[in-house]
């Protein structure tokens, strides 16, 4: 009897290759099918382990294609506030690193000693504005796709914040802390230089001309599929630059 190389996404005994990757509606027919199969009296063991197993692995599939769709409606949901802040804060933290390296430049050229160390206390405020601005472009890069997007530049006027309810007070602080939360995290994560996206990467693209192509953390793409990669791409705003959140 000829070798048959077992399909790595369907579990043993139960062919699921006419399921995966092909949509949720799909997926979810299957996960019934074998529910109601499960349920039949005096079902042989071997069969019961198989589809148990072909059932978790669909279910684990449904996450993925319902966590994408997710992912998909959120990108298209903030994509031009995510654009016009990456390019913003992409913009900020050049000019803060160029004044940087004027001062430094400067220090270098000084030969007189008083000069020089006050340049030199200008430069430490200056790195301190530079990681400042760095955070924020850092934000704009790796804000969790998973999560609607809280913008790092959009602010509420007090006399509004005045006239809010207490429910409405409590979403407020709610969204402050969350921005903070993220801010402390990848002020952190560039310290220890392990931010998903680099600072480097991100002004490769611009500031955020080009939306930055991430990974989930276990390897796999945002997309399970190519039909759902192109679903993504119809779903995404066209790019246009102005002077938003001036």
């Amino acid at each position: 009897m000829p070798f048959r190389r077992r399909n790595n996404n369907a579990s043993a005994g139960v062919d699921l290759s006419s399921v995966i990757n092909k949509g949720s509606s799909k997926i979810k027919k299957k996960i019934r099918d074998i529910k109601r199969l499960l349920k039949r009296d005096n079902l042989p063991s071997d069969l019961v382990i198989a589809n148990e197993r072909a059932l978790k692995t669909l279910e684990g599939e449904l996450e993925n294609v319902e966590e994408n769709k997710k992912v998909r409606k959120l990108i298209s949901r903030y994509h031009k506030v995510r654009f016009f802040e990456r390019k913003k804060a992409a913009r900020h933290y050049k000019h803060e690193l160029k004044v940087l390296k004027e001062l430094k430049q400067k220090a270098e050229e000084s030969k007189d000693t008083e000069e020089k160390e006050k340049i030199e206390e200008e430069i430490k405020k200056q790195e301190k504005k530079v990681h400042g601005k760095a955070v924020n472009f850092a934000y704009t890069l790796n804000f969790p796709e998973t999560e609607k997007y809280v913008s790092l530049y959009r602010q509420n006027n007090p006399e509004d914040v005045e006239k809010m309810t207490y429910k409405e007070k409590k979403g407020l602080k709610k969204t402050e802390d969350t921005r903070e939360k993220y801010k402390a995290e990848f002020s952190s994560q560039l310290k220890s230089n392990s931010l998903q996206v680099s600072l480097e990467e991100g002004l490769r693209h611009n500031g955020g001309g080009k939306r930055v192509y991430r990974k989930k953390r276990d390897g796999k793409d945002n997309y399970n599929n190519r039909e759902e990669r192109k679903e993504g791409k119809k779903n995404t705003d066209k790019e246009e630059e102005d002077d938003f959140f001036e």
